[in-house]
């Protein structure tokens, strides 16, 4: 039974500026449903993932990083006072007492509050990547989840065919037998079987209950999956050919897009960190009422004037901090060449992979053919008497392992086909 992935690709695409109203609404509207379709599933666990809203808290902490770097170009406004004890004359203390408020302004800074945007941008933008891939490993394994689930359906389907088989052939052989027309070895060999058909569907049920049970935890939904045969082929319409796999990876891959955005921010706080030499140059303007003694006589007092602010000596922190630049510019720099690599490789290697499976889906298919063929010659010969049980059953045997090789190359497919749209970015449209 095959399983429902392309879906996801249409019906997916909203994940990104999807709300809390439209989650919610989401949720009430997949409880009345008889099933839980895979689009639903991937928004669900898209938006329920405790590492997206961890990615999404961070992306927040990064926009208000760009805020605090643009309110270096604008003016800062604050209030003081003060109060003092000090000498008035030659020989006279006093109290003096000021209360104002002080504006300022940059002037000149050299490009220090530019660069200092360009960074805050730059780590924001690679926070916002860092959400589209938490939400692309959210619906990677949910969908992954929805296959083995689907896998073992399928599975289970052949198992409980080779139980009616054993069933039927030991019902055949006990009548049989009370008449002498088999042996006691035929009955156990039919018997034996027909156990290990038994407990191999156990273990294929304990498979599809796991899978179902990642599934409701991953969409924190009650609903049972549903059965869509035909988003496979829809889904296989997105995966993208071997010229192109590695491109897409490498242009839309988000995890790779953020490596950008943060090499871009390494590199402006590394010419940051350059300029920290350089004066910077604001005008500041004060007003103020001020007394000098105790409070009485208070007078207005303004001033306006130019702060510039130059760092001489530093004790090898400016150095230091030039060079710490660097290097950091630098690794991310190598970060970013060593990821497109293993992304391009990877890629690379995927798309082979399922042309490779597929080659070996056609052959374990037509093998399949060919063992169905020779086990209803069998059967027909073993009616005539010319077959013996235990060929019979081998035969059968053989035939449900090609099926079963079948049904698991066929899936292999499905998996490797959402791997390559995760790393190219595409399994969520």
């Amino acid at each position: 039974m095959r399983p429902f992935l392309n879906l996801a690709l249409a019906g997916a695409i909203a994940l990104p500026g999807m709300s809390a109203a439209q989650d919610t609404a989401l949720a009430a509207d997949v409880a009345f449903q008889q099933c839980l379709t895979l689009p639903d599933a991937l928004q669900l666990s898209s938006t329920r993932n405790p590492s997206v809203l961890v990615a999404l808290a961070q992306e927040d902490d990064a926009e208000a990083s760009v805020l605090q770097a643009r309110s270096l170009s604008r003016p800062a406004v604050s209030a003081f006072g003060r109060s003092g004890l000090g000498d008035a004359g030659a020989v006279d203390n006093s109290i003096s007492n000021q209360v104002g408020v002080r504006v300022s302004q940059r002037l000149i800074d050299f490009g220090d509050a530019k660069l200092a945007r360009r960074e805050a941008s730059a780590n924001r933008d690679a926070a916002g990547e860092d959400v589209n891939q938490a939400r692309l490993d959210a619906a990677l394994g949910t969908a992954l989840a929805w296959l083995d689930h689907s896998e073992a359906k399928a599975q289970i389907e052949r198992t409980q065919d080779r139980e009616r088989f054993f069933q039927e052939q030991l019902d055949a052989v006990d009548a049989a037998l009370e008449q002498g027309g088999a042996t006691r070895t035929e009955r156990a060999t039919v018997a034996s079987q027909l156990a290990d058909a038994e407990g191999f569907g156990l273990e294929l049920t304990f498979r599809r209950d796991r899978a179902a049970t990642e599934l409701r935890i991953d969409t924190q939904s009650q609903t049972v999956p549903c059965t869509d045969p035909q988003s496979v082929s829809r889904m296989a319409l997105r995966v993208p050919t071997a010229e192109l796999a590695a491109a897409r990876a490498l242009s839309n891959n988000p995890r790779l897009q953020a490596l950008r955005d943060r090499a871009e921010a390494s590199e402006s706080a590394s010419k940051r960190q350059k300029r920290a030499r350089l004066p910077v140059i604001s005008v500041v303007a004060t007003g103020s009422y001020a007394s000098f003694n105790r409070f009485e006589n208070f007078e207005f007092r303004d001033r306006v004037g130019v702060d510039v602010s130059v760092p001489l000596y530093s004790g090898g922190a400016l150095r230091a901090q030039s060079r710490q630049g660097e290097a950091r510019a630098s690794v991310a720099r190598n970060q970013l060449l060593d990821a497109e690599r293993r992304i391009e490789e990877n890629a690379r290697i995927a798309r082979q992979r399922i042309e490779s499976l597929q080659r070996r889906l056609r052959a374990r298919t037509e093998f399949e053919y060919q063992t169905r063929l020779q086990f209803e010659a069998a059967e027909i010969e073993r009616t005539a008497g010319t077959q013996t049980l235990r060929e019979l059953v081998e035969i059968r045997l053989e035939y449900e392992t090609a099926s079963l090789q079948r049904i698991r190359t066929q899936y292999d497919i499905y998996r490797e086909q959402l791997a390559l749209l995760a790393l190219s970015g595409d399994l969520l449209g």
